[in-house]
């Protein structure tokens, strides 16, 4: 007998017998012994069946369960995500302001008109150490205007065009301008040299110079105004029978981190 005849062959089975129990008890009180084990048994039948069915139900509701748990846990994963990029966003602009605020203290406190402008790039060649700023000649720049920080001087002006103007860096070797230390007001001519140091130039081994003094601009240059933060004296050495000593300098400004400066803009003399 096949699978399927044996199915149907048991199904009928448990009809009959359950048409015979509904038909038997009718009118007696207590069922008879073939009865009493039909019962268990179809109980018994009944019960497995019920406890299989109760477990697919359950293993269907985990199932749903750990769907809607893994959805809502990657909902969670992205609303984390946009959380802290909206962090990072608040972060980077509160440090903007920052440095926008001291821009404007700077601006405030020196008597020039002053342009703010953000480097765009750097000058990708070796040799030269430049920035590009988003200001040019529509905004009235020119070359040799002076570009600054709250912390220092950053360069001067060497080309312009509309929107944009390239600055030389103080510390490219083509840069020059003429400083003088604060504390003893010895001057000399500070050079490019590296991105952590300048050379100031033609200080005589009797000049007064040691490590910590302070240099700012003399303003005799033509180009920067006095009194501009430069750099720090980071090392006086004299070299051998020179008349002139050997004097490094760290710039105050950090050119890595540079993002915006100001431009200062002078009325160009009618002679």
């Amino acid at each position: 007998m096949s699978a399927r005849l044996r199915l149907i062959a048991i199904v009928a089975l448990f009809v009959i017998v359950v048409v015979a129990l509904s038909v038997g008890s009718g009118n007696r009180r207590d069922m008879s012994v073939p009865e009493k084990v039909l019962v268990e048994v179809l109980a018994t039948f009944q019960e497995g069946l019920m406890g299989s069915a109760r477990s697919v139900e359950d293993l269907w509701r985990g199932y749903f369960f750990l769907i809607g748990l893994r959805e809502e846990n990657e909902a969670l994963k992205k609303a984390q995500a946009r959380l802290r990029g909206q962090v990072d966003q608040l972060r980077e602009a509160g440090q903007a302001n920052e440095r926008l605020r001291k821009l404007l203290n700077f601006k405030s406190e020196n008597d020039y008109t002053v342009l703010g402008a953000r480097v765009i790039s750097w000058d990708p060649s070796a040799w030269f150490k430049s920035v590009i700023i988003n200001r040019g000649s529509e905004d009235g720049l020119r070359p040799g205007l002076p570009v600054v920080t709250d912390e220092g001087v950053i360069g001067r002006v060497v080309g312009v065009s509309p929107r944009f103007a390239k600055v030389l860096l103080m510390i490219d070797y083509n840069s020059s301008i003429d400083a003088i230390v604060r504390r003893t007001r010895v001057r000399g001519i500070l050079a490019g040299r590296s991105e952590k140091t300048c050379l100031l130039k033609y200080v005589l081994k009797n000049d007064e110079v040691s490590k910590d003094d302070v240099l700012v601009t003399s303003g005799l240059d033509g180009i920067f105004p006095g009194g501009l933060t430069l750099g720090t004296v980071s090392r006086v050495k004299a070299m051998g029978p020179a008349i002139f000593l050997e004097v490094d300098v760290t710039p105050a400004v950090d050119f890595k981190r540079i993002e915006e400066v100001l431009v200062l803009i002078r009325e160009e003399p009618l002679f």
